[in-house]
């Protein structure tokens, strides 16, 4: 990625990795351990790097007069830092105001696993959860580079292209961060894991994999003639998935 904003440096972001399997997980706090087939969780920062990364979009939960309130939200990452945003006037900032905890989840769906029984059909994914307080980011320099964050998960190279927000804008960006620390990935990958006795059940049985694909581009009405309409010049970042252009 180029063209970060000043200070950048002070928190820098990871290119994305894939999820690693050779490394011994971290020890993880007990709110974020995974007790339902543990066998498929991690907890070492790579691992929830990775999917973080790769995921265009999250879901954050809070609390709201005692019950739970769970919204998707755009996100990017800071080092060991995820970005949140939204209006300023946003329900769930609220609630962050009122010092509720919140619970950030991304997921990515990489495939059906059709089995011989209907118990065990199930889906092959990758999923990170991460707990911890959100704070505030109130300084105008430290919300151009969380906006910078969000923009670049999307479309590496795209800040230095597009205009550059003003102070009235700002004040209307609801901006927050959450420290990656406690935090687990839980994921399946594979085919069926059928039963014995139903090994020899006349169907077919396996899994189908899916990715994310981007179609292609459709302009805006008012591009000027000096711009490709075809979007040929436009870069996703490819831990997204991939393009039909």
């Amino acid at each position: 990625m180029t063209g970060r904003p000043a200070r950048a440096e002070a928190t820098p972001a990871d290119q994305p990795s894939p999820l690693p399997r050779d490394v011994a997980p971290d020890i993880a706090p007990d709110i974020a351990r995974v007790r339902r087939k543990p066998d498929r969780a991690r907890y070492d920062t790579a691992a929830v790097h990775a999917v973080l990364d790769s995921a265009p979009f999250c879901h954050v939960a809070t609390v709201r007069r005692g019950r739970p309130v769970v919204l998707p939200m755009v996100h990017g990452r800071l080092g060991d830092t995820l970005v949140l945003h939204g209006s300023a006037a946003a329900g769930l900032f609220r609630d962050m105001r009122r010092a509720s905890p919140v619970c950030v989840t991304a997921t990515l769906f990489d495939g059906l696993v059709l089995g011989r029984s209907a118990r065990t059909h199930s889906v092959n994914y990758r999923s990170v959860t991460v707990h911890g307080d959100a704070t505030e980011v109130t300084e105008p320099d430290d919300v151009i580079i969380g906006l910078w964050a969000l923009v670049e998960h999307i479309a590496p190279g795209r800040w230095e292209q597009v205009r550059q927000p003003v102070l009235d804008e700002l004040r209307d960006t609801g901006l927050w961060q959450v420290p990656i620390e406690k935090a687990s990935v839980k994921a399946r990958s594979g085919s069926t894991i059928d039963p014995q006795p139903d090994l020899s059940w006349p169907v077919w049985a396996g899994h189908i994999p899916a990715d994310q694909v981007f179609g292609l581009p459709v302009p805006a009405e008012d591009l000027p003639p000096v711009i490709d309409p075809a979007g040929r010049g436009v870069v996703l970042n490819p831990a997204l998935g991939h393009v039909a252009w």
